[in-house]
């Protein structure tokens, strides 16, 4: 018997066969897909990542255009000594080589300041006090010492020459004024009238008077909406004389009916509420 021709007509020739057909397509297919693949990847063609630091996105957008590239803004900070709106990182670096039609990620300059906070630094030393403002951004510029009864404490802080309150947010970068206390003075001065102000123009009389801002009590706990109170009454009294940095408490309150109750001194020195 021919054994080719019984080979070709056995069942392990016919396997054979198939085999090596589905062999060849594979092979087929492979080539295929790789050579579309490069084609898709455009494999072998780069672009050299140019530097866009310094340069707005009007210019980085033509930049990229001419080196077959595009922006991708992934985000935007704020940094003092920078150009705002202008792009201060990328990715990939300058001078990387990167496949055409390729984004390059990039982080601006915001064009806004950013804004932070004021800390509570009353009751607490000026050198801990400027050294918590500096740790965000805020510098001191100038100190106005006052009589106080505690010396070298952080009596009020000024901002564009007005008492500011904790909480109150800043740019960043800004410049404050601390008021530190320097002990109580040998004079007297009148208390001034605290009645009916805000907390910030309490503050201001205070300090324009020679005295301090002691306790703060609100009637009800503010949720930053600290403006919204009047001092309905403070302790020692409008008018007395009393040592210069000599402490005022003050109490608040949003209601306005508050201030038609007045509070005497009776003779052990205590408080009583009087109503007219």
């Amino acid at each position: 018997m021919d054994f080719k021709k019984f080979w070709s007509e056995s069942l392990g020739g016919f396997i054979l066969k198939r085999f090596l057909l589905a062999a060849a397509i594979l092979v087929v297919i492979a080539w295929i897909a790789l050579y579309f693949t490069d084609i898709y990847t455009q494999h072998g063609q780069t672009e050299k990542v140019p530097d866009l630091s310094g340069m707005y996105m009007e210019e980085v957008e033509i930049m990229l255009r001419n080196h077959n590239l595009y922006a991708q803004i992934i985000d935007s900070v704020y940094v003092k000594n920078k150009k705002s709106g202008t792009v201060i990182q990328q990715t990939p670096a300058p001078g990387s080589a990167i496949k055409s039609n390729r984004p390059v990620y990039i982080i601006i300059n915001s064009r806004q300041v950013r804004k932070t906070p004021l800390p509570e630094i009353n009751d607490i030393s000026y050198r801990q006090a400027d050294a918590m403002l500096r740790a965000i951004g805020i510098n001191v510029s100038n100190v106005e010492y006052t009589p106080s009864e505690y010396k070298d404490l952080v009596i009020d802080v000024k901002y564009g020459g007005r008492s500011i309150s904790p909480g109150y947010r800043i740019p960043e970068g800004s410049y404050v004024t601390l008021v530190v206390g320097s002990g109580l003075g040998g004079e007297d001065v009148l208390v001034p009238v605290l009645k009916g102000k805000s907390l910030e123009d309490a503050k201001q009389l205070a300090l324009e008077a020679t005295v301090v801002i002691g306790a703060i009590d609100f009637d009800v706990t503010p949720h930053g909406n600290e403006e919204a109170y009047i001092v309905y009454r403070q302790r020692p009294a409008a008018g007395k004389l009393v040592p210069a940095g000599t402490r005022i408490d003050i109490w608040l309150s949003k209601d306005k009916e508050m201030l038609n109750k007045t509070f005497e001194e009776d003779e052990t020195g205590k408080e009583e509420e009087v109503f007219f």
